[in-house]
């Protein structure tokens, strides 16, 4: 049954686009340094020396640091991505650390964790305060301009999620009186990033459980929270009109 739409206390990201990346030699001092891609991922993994740009990472880097090439996207594995590939930059090309893998109709889509590629959602890390996690718009499935590296060659089965990102597009529309919050999680403790409009159709990409909030129209428990499209960014499903499809409001 279709939600009415009403009040709403929580909200929703906007789409962003992948934004060209940078990958000059900088190292971290603080937290508040603004580092490039090559600076954080040396310093989340150990501080290795990087004398090469971004793109070059695969020829000369990474080997010599310990890290083996594998054949297909893994979290946590480190990720070259080449001048040609879209998103990275022209010049020098990009890294970062694949934070998810997303396999679609259309490909192999991967989410990555790094600096200097965007500034939706910054926050601090490794020294550095310009990282965020950003999903990349192109497919990775058959390209020879990006690559993928861990430190062992076999790479440990990850651990279960049992709460994991349900992908599926589909649109909400927030109330139409009071601005509805965007957060930077699934959870009423996550920081609010920014306030949408009333009455505005938002495209979502998944969904998972996360704090719970009574819906506002029928007053029961709702764990449910939607991401943005090309974000993440999370609004609660309590407090705004549309529901994922197949969702339960609780676990």
């Amino acid at each position: 049954m279709k939600k009415l739409l009403k009040a709403s206390l929580i909200s929703l990201p906007i789409l962003i686009s992948t934004i060209p990346v940078f990958a000059l030699k900088v190292s971290p001092a603080n937290a508040n340094t603004f580092c490039q891609c090559t600076a954080y991922v040396s310093a989340r993994l150990g501080n290795f020396p990087y004398p090469a740009h971004a793109g070059d990472w695969g020829a000369s880097v990474l080997p010599k640091a310990g890290f083996s090439k594998i054949s297909s996207p893994q979290a946590g594995a480190i990720v070259v991505m080449g001048r040609s590939f879209p998103g990275s930059n022209a010049q020098f090309g990009h890294v970062g650390i694949v934070e998810q893998v997303l396999t679609e109709r259309s490909g192999v889509f991967i989410r990555v964790r790094g600096a200097n590629q965007g500034n939706s959602g910054n926050f601090a890390e490794s020294g550095c305060s310009n990282v965020n996690v950003i999903r990349f718009g192109t497919s990775v499935t058959g390209r020879s301009d990006i690559s993928f590296w861990v430190k062992n060659s076999t790479v440990p089965a990850p651990p279960i999620d049992t709460n994991p990102v349900r992908a599926v597009r589909f649109t909400i529309t927030t109330n139409r009186t009071y601005a509805t919050n965007v957060r930077s999680g699934p959870s009423l403790n996550d920081r609010v990033l920014r306030q949408l409009r009333t009455n505005t159709s938002v495209t979502m990409d998944g969904w998972k459980y996360g704090s719970t909030v009574n819906d506002m129209w029928t007053g029961k428990p709702d764990s449910r929270w939607y991401r943005i499209a090309g974000t993440n960014e999370w609004i609660s499903s309590a407090v705004v009109a549309g529901n994922a499809p197949n969702s339960n409001p609780m676990p």
